[in-house]
């Protein structure tokens, strides 16, 4: 089994950050290969989570696509 490391500009290349809002501590990060949203909630004495955001059936959320290979978030 070979384990592959991702590299810090691979994942600033795959990945788009949004954070602010009324949700102090909330993120959404969106996948750009995808397309794929998911909510990072980060509480600094009590921890991290994830979870990717999901439709009402259960589908997960795609940002829409700006061109074939790149996702701005809606």
């Amino acid at each position: 089994m070979i384990i592959t490391m991702i590299t810090k500009k691979e994942i600033k290349d795959r990945f788009e950050r949004t954070s602010g809002g009324i949700l102090s501590g909330v993120e959404i990060i969106t996948d750009k290969n995808t397309g794929v949203q998911y909510m990072v909630v980060n509480k600094d004495s009590d921890g991290c989570g994830i979870t990717p955001l999901i439709d009402k059936n259960g589908k997960p959320l795609l940002a829409k696509p700006d061109s074939e290979s790149h996702f701005d978030l809606y």
